[in-house]
């Protein structure tokens, strides 16, 4: 295993590779208390400057994690994925092949293949008198295929796609169907759009 690293950076001695691994400036892998889970780093991993990768997570081949990202534990991320930079994905968060993630993704978000996912996700928090690390709310799935634009907020146990469009700094209260385009509040048939607005399906 080749692992180029930068000054400040720290590896649990737990972490299992998969490959070669490139790690920048202060970062940590394998932060926290392990537990029974398993630290996995793929090949031809990239983990940039100050990011924070906790125990338990799973990273396969050809991931970059741009600089100051933070990985939770039991995150699961897919081969050819592209985090980018100050991105946050919290327990259990899955994310799939060849997507780009930026933002933020609450615990047990589910995000398919071929996903630009640029905004962010939220609970509901509906109950504000509980505890709210204590009780699991849904959370949103993002399909194969789909988009979703900057500054959008996708909040709670909403399903997008698959091959769907968000715009940017939609807020995200409902679901949105296959093949459709949430733009000014209002769901719209992607073939309407005739190439203007495009999927990665």
């Amino acid at each position: 295993m080749a692992i180029n690293r930068q000054p400040g950076v720290w590896i649990h001695p737990s972490v299992r590779l998969g490959g070669s691994l490139d790690v920048g400036f202060n970062s940590c892998v394998g932060y926290g208390e392990p537990g029974d889970e398993v630290t996995y780093i793929g090949d031809r991993v990239k983990i940039g400057a100050f990011c924070i990768i906790e125990h338990g997570v799973h990273i396969e081949d050809d991931v970059e994690i741009d600089h100051y990202c933070r990985i939770s534990r039991g995150v699961r991320i897919g081969a050819g994925t592209r985090i980018l930079y100050r991105a946050q994905l919290f327990d259990n968060a899955q994310v799939g092949k060849n997507c780009i993630v930026a933002g933020e993704l609450v615990d047990r978000t589910q995000i398919g293949d071929n996903v630009t996912f640029q905004g962010n996700t939220a609970h509901t928090h509906k109950d504000p008198t509980g505890d709210w690390d204590e009780v699991e709310e849904p959370s949103p799935t993002i399909e194969s295929g789909s988009v979703v634009g900057i500054g959008a907020l996708v909040i709670g146990g909403i399903t997008i796609g698959p091959c769907a469009y968000v715009a940017a700094g939609e807020i995200v209260s409902c679901d949105v169907p296959a093949e459709s385009v949430l733009k000014g509040g209002e769901l719209h048939p992607l073939s309407d759009f005739r190439g203007l607005i495009k999927v990665r399906c």
